[in-house]
């Protein structure tokens, strides 16, 4: 029973001692990583020296390849490592942009220890391979597909990080692959953010157009409005596709009312007449596809479309009659043509479209009388 008694105490003291020998050696670490921190110039002039090497030998040894790696998987080193990375850029930017990219291994090892860190630290990451133009390559690679994976992380700094270094990329698989995942794990993702960030596409933008659409049936409605605020903004050649989609029964108002901008933008006659309709009330859609309609018609100049917004000067929602005699005023028209509305009994009609005219002139250079 003594043994048993003095065992324990044994192991207890050995306990105790581990703790304190771990408590040292973090108090030790934690110091040096702070005096680290304090002098940054210390990385600076570590990568110069590596950076004069390469450009001399053309080679990175095995050994440094490791070494950068196992220093950069921390994030207080990869701080100060960017730190540098910007100074040398401006005094040789040459010798650095050809460092970094034959460093573009390490960053796809040090993309699989990011991708396990918390949220800040991986949104970081994420923004400096884009800053360092890692992942160019059109192939879909393993750097592409850990990309991939943090799109559809909780943060959407992570998110918007690695969609901008798969949009410089220039790799259709990979942008395409990161929507249909962000889709399936049920991530929300503004809509402004994802059409901007397909415009800034490096590569073409008609194919990247064409995959995603085709994929449309397997994207949430936020997803496929993104993707045809990109169409409207970047391309013509989907009149058809549009038009259908108005027909559909069952179709989102949002996705609708997307298809109404596109024809503001692309001019399709074969859909003049339903526009007609919509503005005259003959297919019950609501307020919200005349007011959008109104403005789609400055595409479609003429004498009917002159009336039928004429016609509506007098809605009774403000949108529908506001738009109305915004695209009255922009057609051009003489004065004479609005004689009817401004000497007729309508105040609201007469009085929107007077303010449209007066803000159209100044626009012009004109005094507004």
């Amino acid at each position: 029973m003594r043994l048993d008694v003095q065992l324990l105490i044994y192991v207890y003291m050995g306990i105790c001692v581990s703790l304190l020998l771990f408590n040292l050696l973090y108090i030790c670490s934690d110091a040096a990583n702070k005096r680290r921190s304090k002098h940054p110039g210390r990385s600076l002039l570590d990568l110069q020296k590596k950076i004069r090497m390469y450009d001399e030998t053309g080679q990175i040894t095995k050994k440094e390849h490791k070494k950068n790696q196992k220093a950069l998987s921390h994030v207080r080193r990869l701080e100060h490592f960017h730190w540098a990375v910007e100074k040398l850029m401006v005094e040789m930017p040459r010798e650095t942009a050809a460092y970094l990219s034959a460093c573009e291994g390490d960053f796809c090892y040090l993309a699989m220890v990011y991708q396990k860190k918390d949220e800040m630290q991986k949104a970081y990451f994420a923004k400096l391979l884009g800053v360092y133009g890692m992942g160019g390559s059109g192939s879909y690679d393993e750097l592409k597909k850990i990309l991939v994976k943090m799109t559809y992380s909780p943060s959407v700094y992570t998110r918007e990080n690695a969609l901008w270094v798969l949009y410089r990329s220039g790799s259709i698989e990979a942008v395409v692959r990161a929507f249909l995942q962000m889709n399936r794990n049920g991530v929300f993702h503004y809509g402004k953010l994802l059409s901007d960030g397909l415009l800034s596409f490096s590569g073409d933008k008609k194919k990247l157009a064409k995959e995603l659409w085709r994929c449309r049936d397997q994207l949430a409605v936020d997803y496929v409005l993104a993707v045809m605020q990109f169409i409207r903004m970047s391309q013509g050649g989907y009149e058809r596709e549009f038009s259908g989609l108005l027909e559909e029964e069952g179709a989102d108002q949002e996705l609708k009312l997307e298809a109404l901008r596109y024809f503001r933008k692309y001019r399709y006659d074969p859909i003049y007449p339903g526009l007609l309709a919509i503005m005259r009330g003959e297919q019950d859609m609501g307020w919200e596809y005349q007011a959008v309609t109104a403005l789609t018609l400055e595409n479609y100049p003429g004498e009917e479309t002159e009336e039928v917004l004429k016609e509506v000067l007098g809605h009774p929602n403000w949108y529908v009659r506001y738009n109305a005699a915004e695209t009255l005023a922009a057609s051009g028209a003489k004065q004479e043509s609005f004689a009817d509305v401004m000497h007729g009994g309508d105040r609201y009609a007469k009085e929107i479209l007077q303010y449209r005219l007066e803000r159209s002139r100044q626009r012009e250079g004109g005094n507004g009388k």
